[in-house]
């Protein structure tokens, strides 16, 4: 399960100065407080305040963070036929990509769509999440 956590922590600029800053990040963690954890442990001697900590609504995260490319959500839509009605249906879902810009993160939300899956892109956008942080079990 995917949680997304912001936080405030305090950060030295190129210039030296000290500057409290929000971050955004995305984790696959079992528990709210796994989660929390994962967050102390990105700056293990700083004072942090994690302010927002929830379930994500991304169900799927497409290629792994690259240090300069930012991320981008994009919404996919799975048409299907209801087997009790007989109606054409559609269900929403989020996928997380790391690309360039817009263009190319529809590219690659495209070409991982055409592995086999029955789902058409709807729309995509940039969002804040700065950085991805896996499962670590215990």
């Amino acid at each position: 399960m995917f949680f997304e956590a912001k936080l405030r922590v305090e950060k030295t600029l190129d210039t030296g100065e000290q500057k409290e800053v929000k971050e955004h990040y995305i984790m696959d963690a079992e528990l709210f407080a796994e989660a929390e954890k994962m967050m102390f442990e990105l700056y293990p001697n700083q004072k942090i305040d994690v302010f927002s900590i929830g379930r994500s609504d991304i169900r799927e995260i497409i290629n792994d963070k690259e240090d300069d490319k930012p991320f981008f959500k994009a919404t996919v839509i799975d048409v299907f036929t209801d087997d009790e009605t007989g109606k054409e249906k559609e269900t929403k879902y989020y996928m997380l990509v790391c690309a360039e810009n817009t263009v190319e993160a529809t590219l690659l939300v495209n070409e991982y769509l055409k592995q086999g899956y029955n789902l058409r892109l709807d729309g995509i956008k940039r969002v804040k999440i700065i950085d991805y942080l896996p499962y670590q079990p215990a």
